[in-house]
């Protein structure tokens, strides 16, 4: 019999629930694939087939909630006629309300993130594709009005603030302040931060500075370098030629030793036979 996909996102969804109940209960490393699948109602083999590994079981959650965020603000009537800032501030506060029930299960992936960032990130790559696009939509309506200028460099923007909202939930999961006040008055501060510097279209300004400082000084001070090292070489290879031509030297004076020497001899001879023909005169 063949399964609908209503029914196959069902069980998908009892099989996420219950990973939450399990991990929370006994943690991620003690946490069994076969324990949850019983708590979700599902054979052993059946969670295998949804899930391969337990580490995607733990990542899949994360997407499972950022779907939930999105469907949550697209169920707000009139949340077009948000502003920027509202429109962001709602996603961050709809996020941290659907992660409360699983707050306890949150920090696991966290610490799974910390001790192996590579497969974090690989396996976040969803939520964070579902987070920037929801982003991504809100900047570019309000370009479209006017509300804020164009963003140079715009296509970093939401992954600047996947990165900004991971912050958040690290400083919530810190938080022990009574209702999260802390954490409430931290987005609340940081949100009119990041208002002000859309407004003004700071990131691309602050790009646009850090660029022409590259360009002016990171660049010529790497040019001066390179002109040192071509001196510096050019002064290893003059002094190399200069001890060669030392030791050339060296090895000139050697024949001269023997030239004293076949000189001698030569003047021996010429002595002798002068000699010689003295005594024939004679």
């Amino acid at each position: 019999m063949k399964v609908s996909e209503k029914d196959k996102a069902k069980t998908r969804e009892k099989i996420l629930n219950a990973s939450v109940d399990i991990i929370i209960e006994k943690g991620f490393k003690s946490a069994s694939m076969r324990e949850i699948a019983r708590h979700a109602g599902v054979g052993d083999a059946t969670i295998y087939n949804y899930f391969p590994s337990k580490e995607k079981l733990l990542y899949g959650y994360c997407e499972y909630i950022q779907q939930q965020v999105m469907e949550a603000l697209q169920d707000i009537e009139d949340f077009h006629e948000y502003t920027l800032h509202e429109q962001l501030q709602q996603l961050i506060d709809t996020e941290l309300q659907l992660w409360l029930p699983a707050r306890e299960f949150l920090q696991e992936v966290f610490k799974l993130t910390y001790h192996s960032p590579t497969t974090g990130s690989s396996l976040l790559s969803k939520t964070k594709t579902i987070n920037t696009q929801m982003v991504t939509d809100m900047l570019e309506a309000a370009i479209e009005v006017g509300e804020i200028p164009d963003q140079p460099y715009q296509e970093l923007l939401p992954k600047l603030f996947w990165d900004y909202q991971t912050g958040v939930l690290a400083y919530w999961l810190k938080d022990d302040s009574e209702g999260f006040a802390n954490t409430t008055q931290f987005v609340d501060k940081s949100m009119v931060i990041i208002s002000n510097i859309l407004d003004q279209g700071m990131i691309g300004k602050s790009l646009d500075l850090i660029s022409f400082l590259f360009r002016t000084h990171v660049m010529t001070s790497f040019e001066s370098l390179v002109d040192k090292t071509s001196d510096s070489t050019a002064d290893e290879s003059a002094e190399t030629e200069t001890i060669s031509k030392r030791g050339f030297m060296k090895d000139k004076n050697k024949p001269k030793q023997k030239s004293k020497s076949k000189s001698k001899s030569k003047s021996k001879s010429s002595n002798k036979a002068k000699a010689e023909t003295k005594g024939k005169v004679e």
